[in-house]
């Protein structure tokens, strides 16, 4: 039996990943190519999008791409590309334009990717500006996240989504807003840092005087008939699990919370690269990108109900929340370094599933497992 069966056994009986999976460079290259271009990848929320013109601009499986609000209000996705000699129109990062000018050339583009201007370009015989607006991409707009997919062919962005915007209703995640965002690198797999954020089997050894004692044994992963993984957790004691201490009150529960969702946290990863945690008073969001198969950028944000953010000392509150944040992240990385190191050994091999606290990363693994097999890639 192959190591892929294995992990596609039941979570009692599986083994993990093969280590390859998190090293090699070739699976590496199938990742970016079938996944991160392939599928729909999470870009952002619809709340960084204020104003016409504003942007986000990000570079995925070796493409540049830019999400821009037009005048319409609408959110659009193109190829963050020059069409005279291929240019890049923006560096990586957000920001505010009236138009896309290209700083090679001085093409320039409306907010909707038309091609608006083209410098001496008369002297170019049958030149048509209409046949050269920016390229676009495909993209989508659900429970407040932006998702684009890079690929010339893709399946329906709610066919992927499934039953997604069903099971998280309660929360009202469209309705979130986004009160703080940070970026940093991590020296390891993109999968090592979001399996460890969907797993409860670190808590006690990672977390020990930080966040072991609030949560639960989580309940079983919901049912999923799209690409993605989520599991609810009650917590151990009636608190939020979003701030450290009680020197000040936590923000109240989120209005769409009734029953035992009212003191818990669902746990959720959108494949590939979006997880986040939907809490009772605020989610927590995390997106990454590769940038190597033992490197990948994070952006973390925050996320709160309107009535949150307009509440007096809203700004003293949010600290909280970073503080706790940051420490978290801390500690998780310390780990997730370390154990890119051991998976890189040419002795690492594939161990077992903790049925009851990983189960989460187990369902991943199967899906992954799944998307491997279909590639051509054997693993003994």
């Amino acid at each position: 039996m192959s190591s892929l069966d294995k992990v596609k056994r039941p979570a009692n009986e599986a083994y993990s990943l093969p280590p390859a999976c998190y090293r090699d460079a070739r699976i590496f290259t199938l990742e970016q190519e079938h996944l991160f271009a392939g599928g729909w990848i999470g870009f952002g929320r619809a709340d960084d999008f204020e104003h016409p013109g504003d942007y986000v601009a990000l570079t995925v499986a070796d493409t540049p791409l830019v999400a821009i609000l037009g005048t319409d209000r609408e959110i659009r996705v193109f190829a963050n590309t020059c069409r005279h000699r291929g240019m890049r129109l923006l560096p990586d990062g957000r920001g505010q334009t009236r138009q896309l000018a290209c700083p090679f050339h001085g093409w320039c583009y409306a907010l909707d990717g038309r091609l608006t201007a083209a410098p001496r370009m008369e002297s170019a015989t049958h030149f048509d500006m209409s046949e050269f607006g920016l390229v676009a991409v495909s993209s989508a707009v659900r429970a407040g996240f932006v998702f684009a997919h890079i690929g010339s062919e893709s399946m329906p962005i709610d066919d992927w989504l499934g039953n997604f915007e069903m099971l998280h209703a309660p929360w009202r995640l469209a309705d979130m807003k986004t009160a703080s965002r940070r970026e940093f690198t991590v020296s390891c797999n993109w999968k090592l840092f979001i399996e460890v954020f969907n797993e409860y089997y670190h808590l006690r050894k990672v977390h020990p005087r930080t966040l072991s004692g609030f949560y639960r044994d989580p309940d079983p992963p919901d049912h999923s008939s799209g690409a993605f993984i989520s599991q609810f957790g009650e917590h151990a004691k009636d608190v939020s699990v979003g701030v450290l201490g009680t020197d000040a009150p936590p923000l109240p529960t989120l209005p769409g919370l009734s029953g035992r969702l009212r003191n818990g946290t669902r746990y959720t990863w959108v494949y590939p690269n979006l997880s986040f945690a939907a809490s009772r008073d605020a989610v927590w969001m995390l997106e990454t990108v590769p940038l190597a198969p033992a490197r990948t950028a994070v952006r973390l944000s925050l996320l709160f109900d309107p009535s949150a953010l307009a509440a007096e000392g809203f700004e003293r509150t949010l600290d909280r929340y970073q503080e706790r944040m940051r420490i978290a992240m801390d500690e998780d990385i310390a780990v997730l370094e370390a154990q890119q190191i051991g998976m890189s050994s040419r002795l690492a091999q594939p161990g077992r599933i903790c049925a009851a606290l990983e189960p989460s990363v187990h369902e991943f693994h199967a899906w992954y497992a799944n998307q491997l097999i279909r590639w051509g890639v054997a693993i003994d």
